[in-house]
Parts: structure tokens; C-alpha cells; sequence
């Protein structure tokens, strides 16, 4: 992560857009019980923007809030995708836990043995796993889906990009 990309957290309404945000590289805490003085000083604290549909919490942190607006992760994802466009070419996705946003780390096959489906353990040769939590990931049938879906964020930040430049 480069020094200039935004760290987020974001509240208890905005969990399917922390786990998008996961998805594209971007260092997003999501906290579903966090009470607002909790959260306003998380983001003082940890140096990070925070994500919300409450206009009073939005106002009180000023510059250090995005409000967040939409009826879905998607339309949600596009009301910030403006403030995220100058940042698009520093994401590397599939590189956080999806679960609790910690960097994931490649692991040897025999490290997956009996925590993944045994047919998943033969058939599959690259792992990675989140020290955090210690979720196992791999490249399933789901990943053309998660792939189709950075794309689409990506198009839309770097359409963004372009017509902010």
C-alpha cells in the first residue's frame, strides 16, 4: 500500500462494501457493533476515512468522513468511486482476507490439508491463508464472478480518473 491510499472503516450499514473494498486491496475495518464514539476514534487514531449513511457522524468528522449513499453494494460503491478514482492503479486486489481485512499470505499446499474440502486439497496447488483469522483461500469457480467485479470497479474508477484529470 502506498502512503497516500485511504485506510478505511466504515459503520454497521456498509458490511457488503467493506468486503468489495477487501476485494480491490483497499484496507477497510469493518467494526458491525462499533459505537460512534468508537468509531471517531478509530479514524483519528488509525489515520483512517470513515464510510457512513449517518449525516450527523458524516458532519462531525468532517474531511475524515465520505458519506455513502445507494440500494445496493453497487450504487453504494459508485457514490465513492470519485474520491477513490486518483488511487485505482495502487489497488492489488485478492490480496486481503474478505473475512477481517489482514493481508493474505501464499502457504504451501500440505499448510491446507484438513482445512479445505479433502477434493479441494487434491485438485488445487496454490493456497493462501490470513494469519488473522485462518481462513484458507484458493482459486475456485467463484473467482471468474470476484474477477468480473474488480473489473467493474477498476472501469469505473479509471473512467473517473480520466474524466477528474
Amino acid at each position: 500500500m502506498k502512503t497516500g491510499q485511504p485506510r478505511f472503516i466504515v459503520d454497521s450499514m456498509l458490511g457488503s462494501l467493506a468486503r468489495k473494498l477487501r476485494l480491490l486491496g483497499i484496507d477497510t475495518l469493518y467494526l458491525k457493533d462499533a459505537t460512534d464514539n468508537e468509531l471517531k476514534y478509530m479514524v483519528r487514531s488509525q489515520d483512517r476515512v470513515l464510510l457512513t449513511r449517518d449525516r450527523d457522524l458524516s458532519k462531525a468528522l468532517c474531511e475524515r468522513a465520505w458519506p455513502v449513499s445507494g440500494n445496493n453494494v453497487r450504487e453504494e460503491f459508485l457514490s465513492i468511486a470519485e474520491k477513490l478514482a486518483p488511487f485505482v492503479d495502487e489497488f492489488e486486489s485478492f490480496f486481503r482476507c474478505l473475512d477481517c481485512n489482514d493481508l493474505l499470505t501464499a502457504i504451501p499446499s500440505s499448510k491446507a490439508e484438513g482445512k479445505v474440502p479433502p477434493h479441494i486439497y487434491q485438485t488445487k496447488r496454490s493456497f493462501s491463508s490470513c494469519p488473522s483469522c485462518g481462513k484458507v483461500f484458493w482459486v475456485g469457480t467463484h473467482r471468474k464472478r470476484m474477477e468480473g467485479e474488480v473489473e467493474w470497479m477498476k472501469g469505473i474508477l479509471k473512467k473517473d480518473k480520466n474524466n477528474s484529470v
